[in-house]
């Protein structure tokens, strides 16, 4: 019941995102679909992110920590905080990769840190 109530709440979180043009589908390799941050989207993050970190009084890192682990509470803010941060870092590193410099991250996070793993730092699939 909890999967299926955290999974409702992803799916409500990224169509809010798609209606308020923070994210669009981009077709990659082997027709796959996956979900791109608009650059209006990245700043609305930088700051949502920030907003979040204050009003819960958390790390956006510890959230991810915690969401990778399967340990994340099941709370909208929370799990939006762990979407933002994911498609944030993403998104970076996608940017990065095709050798465009950004200025300072609004998240960092450091891949060493125990319980790392990278594997939810891919932009997601629709």
């Amino acid at each position: 019941m909890d999967l299926k109530h955290r999974e409702q709440l992803k799916t409500e979180i990224l169509q809010s995102w798609v209606k308020n043009a923070w994210i669009y589908p981009v077709r990659g390799s082997e027709n796959q679909t996956f979900l791109r941050l608009t650059p209006g989207g990245r700043l609305k993050l930088r700051r949502r992110i920030g907003e979040f970190e204050r009003s819960l009084g958390v790390k956006g890192s510890d959230i991810l920590m915690q969401e990778e682990a399967g340990t994340l509470p099941i709370a909208r803010d929370k799990i939006e905080l762990a979407m933002m941060i994911q498609a944030y870092l993403s998104e970076r590193r996608i940017i990065e990769s095709q050798g465009t410099s950004l200025g300072t991250a609004a998240v960092t996070f450091e891949e060493d840190a125990p319980g790392w793993s990278g594997e939810n730092t891919e932009p997601s699939g629709l």
